[in-house]
């Protein structure tokens, strides 16, 4: 969770802070003078995001989230839609983080693309 990522999906730009990372944020560490290189990084994906967006039309919306708060479902639901309107209830036992979208998980994806090259 010591990273910081940052995510072009066309129409969102997400800059995501690892749990660590976002600890070390809100402790203030990028105010201390002998921290500078940690202020640097974190200002280094908003400038890289600001550029994108500024050059893009239409123009993307802005995420910038931590790890596991409410805006981080943007990142999650681009990496990997785990449910859908259409999953299983049971895969909600699973323990992982759910986040519920309407895009289709690689695995379902590339179970079409098949049979779909099956079927040609």
């Amino acid at each position: 969770a010591d990273r910081i990522l940052l995510l072009d999906s066309f129409f969102h730009v997400i800059v995501f802070h690892g749990d660590t990372i976002a600890s070390w944020r809100k402790q203030g560490y990028q105010d201390m003078p002998n921290h500078q290189n940690f202020r640097e990084l974190l200002s280094a994906p908003r400038e890289d995001a600001q550029i994108i967006i500024k050059e893009r039309f239409p123009a993307a919306h802005f995420v910038d989230c931590d790890q596991f708060s409410s805006q981080a479902r943007f990142l999650l639901s681009r990496l990997n839609p785990s449910l859908t309107h259409n999953s299983n209830v049971n895969a909600l036992a699973q323990g992982t983080e759910v986040v519920l979208t309407d895009d289709v998980s690689l695995q379902v994806f590339m179970d079409h693309l098949k049979r779909l090259a099956v079927q040609g």
